[in-house]
This record gives C-alpha cells, structure tokens and sequence, in this order.
C-alpha cells in the first residue's frame, strides 16, 4: 500500500495483520452472511439468493485476515470457461487453511461480464463456502 507524505512524495506501508487461532477463524467464517449483505435474482422461473464476490472479499477481510485467493487455471473446455482457484487463510496456530474450488461458466453466457470474470467469481464464492462463509447459501 502506497501512502502519500505531506511533500508530495509516496512511501510503502507495511500492513500488519492480526492474525485469529484455527478454532475461531472456523467459528467466525460460520457465522450466517447478514440478509442485508445478500442479493437476489431471477434465473429463469426461480429467484436465486446470492452473495456477490466482492461482499464475500469484505467478509474474509473482517474474518480471516490475511487471506489469500489464486487462480490457478482458467481453461475452455467444451464450449466453457473453467477455472480452478484456491483460497488460503493463515492462522495465528501457525496453520495454513486451503480451500480448492473449480467453477465454469458458458461462454455464450447471459451475463454481460465475461465468462472467465463470472467463472473466477463463482469459484471464489464456492471456496469461501468450503471453509464455512455463506455456507448458508447453498442449501
């Protein structure tokens, strides 16, 4: 993070986290998602409940300090986007939790964002849910 001095030049600032114990990080990624951080939409005849990945960025910020999401393939495979990410969060234990997902998207998709962005977005959201965040969300 960049920060700017009173003279006008930029200096790097190193941001510190506080990292939480294995057993707290879990609760605290468990916790129901607040309604008023969802969103809904129609897909079809049925209206879908969703947490936009973003939220969910907020959410890992305030729960799992630290965190960490890599993408780690982004492939077409018959007709769709497929992408592979993984979600870190380290822990004050010492402990490393990793959460893979893979998530596709058509590439003659609906949405106006491009098929990758919607794939690497859904993936984030079902990697989050592995480790317990918006888990709600899926039933």
């Amino acid at each position: 993070m960049l920060k700017t001095t009173s003279n006008g030049t930029q200096v790097a600032t190193v941001i510190k986290f506080s990292y939480k114990p294995t057993a707290e990080t879990l609760a605290d990624l468990s916790r129901p998602i607040d309604p008023r951080h969802l969103k809904t939409r129609k897909q079809g005849t049925a209206t879908l409940t969703y947490c936009p990945w973003n939220t969910i960025a907020r959410h890992l910020h305030h729960r799992a300090p630290g965190w960490c999401w890599e993408v780690q393939s982004v492939q077409e495979v018959g007709g769709s986007v497929v992408v592979t990410g993984r979600l870190t969060i380290p822990t004050a234990d010492g402990d490393l939790l990793h959460y893979s997902a893979v998530a596709s998207e058509p590439l003659e998709s609906t949405s106006k964002a491009p098929a990758a962005e919607v794939a690497a977005s859904s993936c984030l959201r079902i990697a989050a849910a592995l480790a317990g965040l918006g888990l709600e969300l899926w039933g």
